[in-house]
């Protein structure tokens, strides 16, 4: 027994010291990992990088949210937010004024109203900010998104799967190893999405006739959450004294005049109960109308049946600097 103790004590010693330097190891690498990933800084969090460096290379909704943390806030006046059909209005067009793009592919109200929010709670220079509004961003779908842009998230800026992808799909678009899946200069550093070469259908037009028999009526109808998330969203901007233009995005003509009631009653029916009429930092246009037929009508200002084309972004983002300026005096 005495011999089986005295040797049992060294062999626990040597376990200790081994532990005790893996464990250190460990945390040596986790410490050393976080540094890098500070240092690095792809999310402008610290601004150890250029802000002309700072832009998205892949997890969209992680990397725009990480921005709003100090990036936005800091190097830019104005916000558009919206979903895909507003992500690639380029703001380098907008005269005098330093916009970014935080609209989001497939983005909901809620996703919408997390990435304004945490812009106004850490706001530096936002005066501005550009809503798109579209059917599809306030649909009653039955089942609500996930939607993992909480604070939180702030810590995964330091070590996690999200930012490995990001450093993965930079090293790809970088040395342009898959052109036709990710491009290299898809997003601009201002945040907007160029992704043209990527959606665009063979037949415009033929997917825009396809649309119009399959709109369904259950698209116009408004979430009970996604209401009260605009009605929030316009609160916010209102206490943060934010100058906000609030545009309906123009689908193509043949879909809006086939839809004609369902599509008017629910620009009427998303701004019912807010304060947009009333409130002075507020703007509003509906682009679809007959009088905006000019630009719906015309293929070429369209990708498939809703995005824009480049052609089509450059004259709508025109067009609301134009309106807006025009309701402003």
């Amino acid at each position: 027994m005495t011999f089986y103790i005295l040797t049992f004590r060294p062999m626990e010693k040597q376990f200790k010291k081994y532990f005790l330097l893996l464990l250190s190891a460990c945390i040596g690498i986790v410490l050393l990992f976080g540094a890098l990933n500070v240092f690095f800084d792809v999310f402008g969090l610290f601004d150890f990088r250029d802000k002309d460096k700072v832009r998205v290379y892949g997890e969209e909704r992680f990397s725009k949210y990480l921005m709003t943390f100090n990036h936005i806030p800091k190097h830019f006046e104005g916000m558009i937010l919206g979903p895909s059909l507003s992500a690639n209005l380029n703001p380098q067009v907008i005269p005098d004024k330093n916009y970014y793009n935080l609209s989001l592919m497939g983005a909901r109200m809620n996703n919408v109203l997390s990435l304004a929010s945490n812009i106004l709670e850490n706001n530096g220079t936002i005066k501005e900010a550009i809503v798109c509004i579209h059917p599809y961003v306030t649909a009653d779908t039955g089942a609500e998104d996930s939607d993992f842009m909480n604070p939180d998230t702030y810590w995964k800026a330091f070590g996690s799967v999200n930012l490995l992808r990001v450093y993965g799909l930079g090293v790809i678009r970088n040395l342009d190893l898959w052109p036709s899946k990710y491009p290299k200069n898809q997003y601009e550093v201002n945040g907007s999405n160029s992704f043209e070469s990527l959606f665009r259908v063979e037949d415009v037009s033929g997917r825009i006739a396809k649309e119009v028999d399959n709109v369904k009526i259950n698209e116009f109808e408004i979430g009970s959450s996604y209401r009260k998330d605009f009605k929030t969203l316009l609160t916010l901007l209102q206490k943060h004294n934010i100058k906000t233009f609030i545009y309906y995005h123009p689908v193509p003509y043949p879909i809006y005049l086939e839809h004609r009631d369902k599509m008017d009653n629910y620009w009427e029916d998303i701004l019912s109960g807010t304060n947009v009429k009333k409130e002075k930092l507020f703007s509003y246009y509906n682009f679809n109308k007959p009088g905006f037929s000019g630009f719906s009508g015309d293929v070429s200002n369209y990708i498939d049946h809703g995005h824009l084309s480049r052609k089509g972004q450059e004259t709508l983002i025109k067009e609301i600097m134009v309106k807006w300026n025009q309701i402003d005096h």
